[in-house]
């Protein structure tokens, strides 16, 4: 009898313990995501962690939040949220000075002359939309977003790269055609250290 209630006392109080960890976690996520985003990230939920940091910029409207929250989803391909998120992220009247204030915090990156933050999301969100895109107007239309953010001189690490190297490792012959046809239209600079590396990758696979 006396076992069996020490038994008892000892499954209660965990059924207790368990009660207030759950209730512990749900008030976290309630009341500190950002707190949460940092806990699930150093245990590698790297998908939840994008949930919180984006939970957070609902709640704090910090958009470091919501950039953060693209970025992750971007990387792990979860293509649609991370689309909706960019949508968003690209559509706010502090983004490009936030991406300015991301440059000056970060410092100038020596071994990649021009890259620039702005360049590397918008990359980022260049093949996303590739990997969404159906049909040809989608994949003209990825195309265009692209070259509306890659300036004319061809820097390192502009969205047109990024893009490049995604549909050149996806062999879509296609895709690098069309591509391929906007860097030949002569809005960007031949002599630039990339752009004839770009071609001839593009051609490798538009021309296979």
């Amino acid at each position: 009898m006396k076992k069996h209630f020490v038994l008892k006392t000892i499954f209660a109080t965990l059924g207790v313990a368990v009660i207030l960890a759950i209730s512990a976690f749900g008030i976290a996520s309630l009341f500190a995501p950002a707190a949460m985003m940092e806990l699930t990230a150093s245990v590698g939920l790297q998908s939840i962690s994008a949930d919180y940091a984006y939970h957070e910029y609902e709640r704090s409207g910090d958009i470091a939040y919501l950039a953060r929250s693209f970025i992750i989803s971007a990387d792990l391909e979860h293509d649609r949220t991370a689309d909706e998120r960019f949508s968003t992220l690209y559509g706010l009247d502090s983004f490009g000075d936030f991406c300015t204030s991301q440059d000056e915090a970060i410092g100038e990156v020596e071994y990649v002359e021009g890259y620039t933050y702005r360049s590397y999301v918008c990359g980022l969100a260049a093949c996303v939309r590739y990997r969404l895109a159906k049909n040809e107007e989608d994949s003209e239309n990825v195309i265009g977003f692209a070259a509306s953010e890659t300036d004319g001189s061809f820097p390192q690490g502009n969205p047109i790269i990024q893009l490049a190297i995604e549909a050149a490792d996806a062999k879509d012959v296609r895709f690098c055609t069309l591509l391929l046809a906007e860097l030949e239209s002569g809005r960007y600079d031949a002599a630039s250290k990339d752009y004839s590396y770009i071609v001839a990758m593009l051609e490798e696979v538009a021309l296979a």
